[in-house]
């Protein structure tokens, strides 16, 4: 008896020393990884620092995507800009209200909720039947649409019938200044700066500028079917070039991950927002 009770202790006490073990190793990890986080990320920063920034393109070092791998160490580094969306916060805008009316039909959003989404950002008066009290400044996060009451169809996307419709949160930013980049622009951002730029329009532009990406937004025209008429209407509000990029770091340091993002303003040189997943 005296022999198993102490065989007992014994496997417990080495039970116990192992998950010790164990966890001083994740928290050994995962500060490892953190470091290592931080390190991607200073070169991702060094790659954009570099960068010619008067034309950005899906062609250049940063849209690529970066994979490291050696012995238990697994890094990956990727690089969108943020300028290839469209700015939720520019509610007082006019001009940037057709667009906004231009993507909520297409991603056949009811347009009730982009009135909700003008009195958030104090755009206009009325009210939310919500359980929150209106906010009547700009988003700080795009996750306040569901405060709103945005359906997670409507946020992340959806099937009706045979068509998928895109949410919101894929496609639309709140840290850039209004500006979107037509050399990095997906389709669904492209159809909603203009009614008459539709599907087909929209795969043009897309295919013209993996060949010729745009030196200037007046390169447009260049596109068969684009015309002076459009360029003209959404001209104060197309780039050719990306100030606000979103760094993405995925670390694995043995069986413990980690993701940081970044979102990083090239022209000020400055992180505005970071977050560890």
């Amino acid at each position: 008896m005296a022999f198993l009770t102490l065989s007992s202790y014994v496997l417990q006490a080495y039970t116990d020393s192992i998950s010790a073990y164990k966890y001083v190793v994740s928290i050994y990890n995962k500060d490892q990884a953190y470091y290592i986080a931080q390190s991607a990320f200073e070169l991702a920063k060094s790659i954009l620092d570099r960068d010619d920034p008067s034309v950005d393109t899906l062609n250049d070092l940063w849209a690529l995507p970066f994979e490291f791998n050696k012995d238990n160490v697994k890094v990956k580094i990727t690089i969108y800009d943020e300028n290839r969306f469209i700015n939720l916060n520019n509610t007082k805008d006019s001009g940037y209200r057709k667009i906004y009316e231009n993507l909520f039909r297409n991603l056949s959003i009811n347009q009730s909720f982009l009135n909700r989404l003008y009195v958030w950002t104090g755009a206009q008066e009325g009210s939310i039947p919500i359980n929150y009290p209106i906010k009547k400044r700009p988003l700080d996060s795009l996750y306040e649409l569901k405060l709103l009451g945005f359906s997670d169809e409507d946020l992340y996307g959806k099937m009706l019938g045979n068509q998928f419709y895109p949410g919101l949160l894929s496609i639309s930013t709140v840290f850039t200044d209004g500006k979107i980049n037509v050399n990095t622009a997906p389709v669904p951002v492209l159809k909603a700066l203009n009614p008459k730029i539709d599907d087909n329009l929209a795969s043009k532009i897309v295919d013209y500028r993996k060949k010729n990406p745009f030196k200037s937004p007046n390169d447009l025209v260049l596109v068969q079917g684009f015309t002076f008429d459009m360029l003209y209407s959404i001209s104060p509000y197309i780039d050719v070039k990306s100030s606000v990029f979103h760094i993405k770091v995925e670390v694995s340091v043995g069986d413990t991950n980690l993701q940081v993002d970044y979102i990083y303003n090239r022209n000020q040189k400055t992180v505005i927002y970071k977050e560890i997943i």
